[in-house]
């Protein structure tokens, strides 16, 4: 969490729209592109009212009307935050569309277009294109290898973003079951993790955009890992060694280098368990997790491999499918 900073918003005097009106969609926006984070803390009513030279209660009806709204929320006797609702998580996943908006608004001033001239014209070109026709939503699949694994890839991905996704198996794409095949050159856009990218841009076609996508552990349990001494023994486990490879991958990609790291499969820890008496802490897949709990000596040394989508590549990939929406 963050301390209170003043915030860069400007007040225009001469704009039709009211000051509390503009002040609550810079705050908004502030939020949207994370200068404002879930958790921050908000200038005071006094602090904020004295640095736009505005009256207080004007501002003190903007933090209203954003804590009703969902966007701050306010601890007695702490100050006012910035919410971790489901509201702010929405308005953060549409941060390329900001940038869009950003850049169309520097092309509109080197035309001679103010602010609000700028807003006047973009709300007539939305509602005219709104009048023309609805736009139809991107037709997007997911490759995903692993078929024990895919789901916790795909769902992961499908949080992170707000468009419909169909879940495409590489081997099913790979002998050419129909189903698959149907489903894949249907789509307008193809998202996959890079280790498939070259396999999966030799199976599409030329209207086929490609985007590949990394993955990393999670900041919990890399924290978790990055703990242990010099030299343990940490067991990767999921459904399939290959799952557990791709682990081992993300851990070193993140700077993990200091465990010895053992691969297997659920199938070697059915056929021998001795394995999980020499171990420091196992690491299973969230397939695994649950069993491995149930079923090690040690269920305490048991954690979760919880990963996210790499934030670089999320950044692409969002800055991607709104340049593929408006293309559509």
């Amino acid at each position: 969490m963050r301390s209170p900073r003043l915030l860069p918003i400007a007040i225009d005097t001469h704009a039709p729209l009211p000051i509390n009106v503009q002040v609550a969609e810079q705050i908004k926006l502030l939020i949207a592109i994370e200068y404002l984070r879930p958790g921050d803390s908000l200038p005071t009513v006094v602090q904020l009212a004295e640095y736009l030279n505005i009256n207080h209660n004007t501002i003190a009806l903007v933090y209203s009307e954003l804590i009703d709204t969902g966007y701050l929320i306010a601890k007695r006797g702490r100050g006012t935050f910035v919410a971790e609702s489901e509201l702010v998580q929405t308005s953060i996943s549409r941060d390329s569309l900001y940038k869009l908006l950003e850049q169309a608004f520097l092309i509109a001033t080197q035309m001679g277009l103010n602010p609000f001239d700028f807003g006047l014209t973009a709300y007539a070109v939305a509602v005219n294109s709104n009048e023309r026709k609805q736009v139809a939503p991107l037709k997007i699949v997911f490759v995903e290898s692993v078929q024990s694994e895919a789901e916790l890839y795909f769902h992961s991905l499908q949080s992170e973003i707000n468009y419909p996704l169909s879940l495409v198996y590489l081997e099913d794409l790979q002998t050419a079951q129909p189903l698959a095949l149907r489903e894949f050159y249907a789509s307008k856009l193809v998202i996959t993790p890079t280790q498939y990218a070259y396999n999966v841009i030799q199976i599409s076609d030329p209207k086929h955009e490609v985007i590949g996508l990394n993955y990393e552990p999670d900041v919990h349990f890399i924290t978790q890992i990055s703990t242990l001494s010099y030299g343990c023994h940490v067991l990767l486990i999921s459904q399939k060694k290959s799952e557990s490879e791709k682990m081992k991958q993300m851990l070193e990609q993140s700077g993990i280098y200091h465990l010895n790291l053992h691969l297997v499969d659920i199938e070697s820890i059915y056929q021998d368990s001795e394995i999980l008496n020499h171990i420091d802490m196992i690491c299973a897949s969230q397939s695994v997790f649950n069993y491995m709990r149930e079923n090690s000596p040690n269920p305490e040394i048991v954690v979760s491999f919880n990963f996210i989508v790499n934030r670089a590549s999320l950044s692409i990939l969002k800055t991607r499918l709104v340049a593929a929406q408006i293309k559509n």
